[in-house]
């Protein structure tokens, strides 16, 4: 962690939002703009980047002063990303040094002081990046990152904002499928298997076990990332719980690896000239096709995909607090002084189904490299359930409802419209 010497006091103020979005994120934004707009004697003018760091250097930026009050009231309950959220990473300095020294340009020539930038892992490397090349050539810029990440994989942190409201929606239409099966497997369905996003982390398979709280004796299986996948020891137990019950539930992550460490379902790969980028998806098909073949009946499989990370009709209240908390963490974190840091949630009490946090901030150089993986303590010997402990972690995550409002029947959620500022800079194209 590092601290400016250098007042950038009346310095303006960039925002922008990455990698994939949240069903809170846009809480995020509301509380760094409503925290700046506190502090009218440090921070400048406000700007947003449309699609994160490319919007950056194609100088697609937004006054966030055209804001109102009910704007950023009616942005506390969005889902998606109100500025757009990009997959989109600088390239190596080496590789593509035009890149930085664009985005240098555009930050003098807004004279942005303050880079506030949304995201996860990733996203924390590109800010990172930034900061450090503005500075190298001489021009000073605080770089704070703001958490946020369904997958729950920030390490350092207790959780991550983002995480809760995803669990939340995972175990509302998990808990409501497993009625449905329950009510119609002894002459239909005796297999359903829900997929869960994460990568290589198995956070939100967990969820799946919440509903244990609505019916104890579920017959469930959970496959978390985290652990390899053992046909013969899944079938095993669909046998026992078949056997016991006449159906079983599961909930699986989309990255299970077999036991040679491979994905057992990519969706596909798109090739790029620094990186290849793997799209998984579908394992939650080749698990109930799997389980078809072996019981000779009729299963059934559901991906949720984009619906688990932007249900803002279910969003968790402490998850909308902990989104919130960050963003406005983030500011204070700058008034501070601090720079290349991101403020990550600390768990101070917990007691039930209720918890108590604080922000720490960590450096952004060291949480970018490294991943939050489900502990073994939160998982049964078996690796297919979830213990005590795992319960406890999740259930005070999930707690509160946060809706937003509905018109005609439906939410309002309709996009906000935002105007983009008049072009200073000659055109340049972030994706070539």
């Amino acid at each position: 962690m590092s601290i400016t010497t250098q007042s950038n006091k009346n310095r303006n103020v960039l925002y922008a939002q990455a990698g994939g979005v949240t069903a809170v994120i846009n809480a995020s934004a509301a509380a760094v703009i409503e925290a700046v707009r506190q502090h009218p004697d440090i921070f400048g003018k406000s700007y947003a980047a449309i699609n994160g760091i490319k919007g950056v250097l194609e100088e697609e930026l937004v006054d966030l002063s055209q804001l109102q009050w009910v704007d950023l009231e009616k942005m506390k309950h969005q889902p998606g990303a109100v500025f757009k959220a990009c997959r989109f990473d600088l390239d190596p300095l080496d590789h593509n040094p035009a890149q930085y020294e664009r985005v240098l340009e555009v930050f003098r020539t807004y004279e942005i002081g303050y880079f506030f930038y949304n995201g996860g892992n990733g996203s924390m490397v590109t800010a990172q990046k930034v900061s450090d090349y503005c500075r190298s050539k001489g021009h000073e810029v605080q770089c704070i990152g703001v958490a946020k990440t369904i997958d729950n994989d920030l390490d350092l942190s207790h959780c991550s904002p983002g995480f809760g409201s995803a669990a939340k929606y995972l175990a509302t239409s998990f808990a409501e499928a497993c009625l449905d099966i329950y009510s119609m497997h002894e002459t239909s369905t005796k297999f359903f298997v829900m997929e869960a996003m994460g990568r290589d982390v198995g956070w939100l398979s967990l969820s799946a076990a919440l509903v244990t709280d609505i019916i104890p004796d579920l017959p469930l299986i959970v496959l978390p990332a985290e652990r390899r996948f053992d046909k013969k020891r899944f079938l095993e137990k669909i046998d026992q719980h078949i056997a016991q019950k006449g159906y079983c539930v599961c909930m699986v992550s989309e990255g299970l690896k077999n036991e040679a460490g491979e994905y057992l379902s990519i969706a596909g790969i798109e090739h790029t000239h620094e990186r290849d980028y793997t799209q998984l998806g579908g394992v939650g098909k080749t698990i109930a096709q799997l389980v078809a073949s072996h019981l000779g009946c009729k299963t059934h499989c559901a991906i949720p995909d984009y619906l688990q990370r932007s249900a803002s009709h279910c969003v968790s209240e402490v998850d909308w607090k902990m989104a919130y908390g960050a963003g406005k963490a983030a500011v204070e974190a700058a008034l501070r002084g601090e720079h290349g840091t991101l403020p990550v949630i600390q768990c101070s009490e917990k007691t039930g189904h209720s918890i108590q946090w604080c922000y720490q901030s960590v450096e952004l150089e060291k949480v970018a490299n490294l991943e939050l993986k489900v502990p073994d303590e939160f998982l049964t010997k078996d690796g297919m359930g979830v213990t005590s402990d795992g319960l406890d972690y999740l259930r005070p995550l999930i707690q509160g409802e946060r809706s937003p409002k509905f018109i005609n029947g439906l939410p309002n959620i309709s996009p906000l419209n935002l105007e983009t500022v008049e072009p200073k800079l000659t055109p340049f194209q972030a994706m070539k």
